[in-house]
């Protein structure tokens, strides 16, 4: 193995360049700002692809997308049943969920799916708030409907479209 260390000209950073099969462990110092690779990286195959909470042979699939929302408040988390984007409580790679009308919702993704073969689950709380089954229609009356970039639903509650102050989705991909 052959450790080189040079300087920068500006004498603002370093370049570490290793050569051999040993491993080099970096620590972050206080003074070091930030780190850059460049060139081939590797690592343990069999873990790198795993989630952490993975266990088992199966592979596990992270959400790609995710949101906890208000259906009966705007983004002030002020209450309002409008046609205006809904109060989001938590989300991962949701830009907004638009009302489009009573119970019907567009939930659009900061970044774009690959394509359009994800799935939507959800969640909601009913009209009445006493855990009576939700009904969750998505809008893909075909797949032309279906876009990388958002997707629309309905809550239905006893056959009639509502808004729910508590929906939760979780995106697949």
């Amino acid at each position: 193995m052959s450790l080189g260390l040079r300087a920068d000209p500006t004498n603002t950073s370093a370049v570490i360049s290793v050569a051999g099969t040993d491993q080099v462990v970096i620590t972050n110092a206080s003074n070091v700002v930030a780190t850059t690779f460049t060139g081939a990286l590797a690592g343990n195959a069999s873990t790198a692809t795993k989630l952490s909470t993975a266990a088992g042979a199966a592979p596990s699939y992270g959400a790609r997308a995710w949101v906890n929302f208000n259906g009966l408040r705007n983004t002030s988390d002020v209450a309002d049943l409008t046609n205006t984007n809904r109060f989001i409580r938590a989300s991962g790679n949701v830009s907004n969920v638009l009302r489009n009308s009573a119970g019907d919702y567009t939930v659009n993704f900061s970044i774009p799916m690959e394509d359009t073969n994800y799935i939507l689950v959800g969640t909601a709380a009913d009209a009445n708030d006493d855990a009576q089954p939700i009904t969750f229609t998505f809008n893909n009356t075909s797949l032309a409907a279906k876009t990388a970039s958002a997707q629309s639903f309905e809550l239905v509650y006893n056959g009639v479209r509502f808004d729910s102050p508590l929906v939760n989705l979780v995106v697949f991909r």
